[in-house]
C-alpha cells in the first residue's frame, strides 16, 4: 500500500467489521476543483480510501497473511464532498468471509452527513507475500492503529 489512503484504524473484528478515517488535509495534493468549484478530494480516491480498508480487514483476519483483490463492486453511491480540512470516517461490515471471496458493504460520514455507501465489494483473498512486505505492514499498522482517538460510526 504504497499510496495511502487510510490515516487511522479505529477498530475491527475479525472477518466482521474494521473502522478508520481518512483526513483530508488542506495541502493534499490529489484535491481537485471540478468546473470552478472548491477543491475536494476526488470520488476516485475517496473509493480507494475504502478498499484500503477493506484490504486492511483482510490483512488483519489472516494475521497478515493475506491481503484481498477487489473483482467487483456492485453499487457505490456519492452523496457529497469531503472538503480540506474534514474528516471520512468509514465503516465497512462482512456480509460474506470465504476462503474464496470476501464481501464488504460499507458507508463513510463527515460528522452526521452521510458522504458515500457502497454494496457489494467483492475482494479475493491472495497471499500477501506475493505483493509485499508482511513486516513493513505491521510496522504501518502499529502506526496507524489509534483506537483511543476515534468512534465508530
Amino acid at each position: 500500500m504504497k499510496f495511502r489512503m487510510v490515516d487511522q484504524i479505529v477498530s475491527w473484528e475479525s472477518k466482521q467489521r474494521i473502522c478508520g478515517v481518512k483526513a483530508v488535509s488542506f495541502e493534499e495534493y490529489s484535491l481537485t476543483a471540478p468546473f470552478g468549484g472548491p477543491a475536494r478530494l476526488p470520488e476516485t480516491l475517496l473509493l480507494e480510501s475504502f478498499l484500503q480498508l477493506g484490504n486492511w480487514l483482510i490483512i488483519l483476519s489472516s494475521d497478515f497473511t493475506k491481503m484481498g483483490l477487489v473483482i467487483r463492486l456492485q453499487r457505490i453511491f456519492f452523496e457529497g464532498a469531503v472538503m480540506p480540512g474534514e474528516r471520512l470516517v468509514m465503516e465497512l461490515t462482512v456480509r460474506s468471509y470465504r476462503d474464496d471471496g470476501v464481501l464488504f458493504d460499507g458507508a463513510g460520514r463527515v460528522g452526521t452527513r452521510l458522504v458515500a455507501t457502497g454494496e457489494g465489494c467483492l475482494a479475493v483473498p491472495v497471499e500477501l507475500a506475493s505483493y509485499c512486505d508482511p513486516d513493513d505492514l505491521r510496522v504501518l499498522f502499529s502506526e496507524i492503529h489509534r483506537p483511543q482517538e476515534g468512534a465508530p460510526l
